[in-house]
């Protein structure tokens, strides 16, 4: 018998509600919360992703972050000079050998490019990353030993997330790690998308250094996903003054402070 339109269209409601407050949902979660086969849940899943507002991967589904959150390209301009200035202080902390991680993010490509501009040969330096951008600007640089991670790719920030990218960081161990984030205050760093989360949450346990590259317009901001606090997120990059720090409540020791 065929359902009503109102009814399937109801259901895509709470499909959508669903992941959005979940960030990700399986299969079979779906199916047990929605009261539905396998076949219908991935039937509605096709739909709803059709729409725009969740992004398909393999057993379950992403929530619209993939095209709610501003592209690569818009936030690209934002805080130019400050990434540099950033980027510029986050290079004096980079290893001149090992194995080191980068982030996706336009604070952290800024790291990269200005690598290439100030060291023309990178032999003994081993990258990982799981941003396309980053991969593309280091690619064929002179001696670099270059790895992209797997995992679901979402379009609009061109990065690589997922369960399958988390998985996929247990090969690896960093000597070093330049991360990016959406919010930055008295507790820590957050993002705003649980995937993000999770997978820098990953990252911080495989390296014995991470960076936090973060610009001042990030300063006192709390997105939902909270990464980690400040006992466990390594060193702060920022162009934000020491009083504007001190201001939002966040209290570094100078050591883990680098001031751009």
């Amino acid at each position: 018998m065929r359902v009503p339109r109102h009814i399937v269209e109801s259901r895509h409601e709470r499909l959508r509600a669903l992941i959005r407050t979940d960030g990700f949902l399986p299969v079979a979660e779906i199916c047990r919360r929605l009261g539905v086969s396998e076949a219908t849940a991935r039937r509605d899943l096709s739909e709803v992703a059709a729409n725009g507002h969740i992004t398909r991967t393999r057993g379950g589904a992403l929530a619209d972050y993939n095209t709610t959150f501003a592209s690569l390209g818009e936030r690209s301009g934002r805080a130019r000079t400050a990434k540099g200035r950033i980027a510029a202080a986050a290079l004096e902390k980079f290893p001149r050998r090992g194995t080191v991680f980068l982030d996706a993010g336009t604070t952290v490509q800024a790291i990269a490019r200005q690598l290439l501009r100030t060291r023309r040969d990178l032999t003994g330096l081993s990258i990982v990353t799981n941003s396309l951008p980053v991969a593309t600007l280091l690619g064929g640089a002179r001696g670099l030993d270059l790895h992209v991670l797997g995992g679901t790719f979402l379009h609009r920030q061109a990065v690589l997330l997922g369960a399958d990218a988390v998985r996929s960081l247990a090969a690896w161990d960093f000597d070093a790690a330049f991360l990016g984030g959406e919010g930055l205050d008295a507790e820590g760093i957050t993002n705003s998308h649980a995937d993000v989360a999770e997978f820098q949450q990953a990252v911080l346990r495989r390296t014995t250094a991470p960076f936090f590259c973060l610009d001042a317009s990030k300063l006192g901001r709390a997105t939902p996903h909270r990464v980690a606090g400040w006992d466990q997120l390594g060193t702060l990059v920022t162009d934000a003054s020491s009083t504007q720090l001190a201001a939002a409540g966040v209290k570094l020791i100078a050591a883990r402070l680098i001031s751009a």
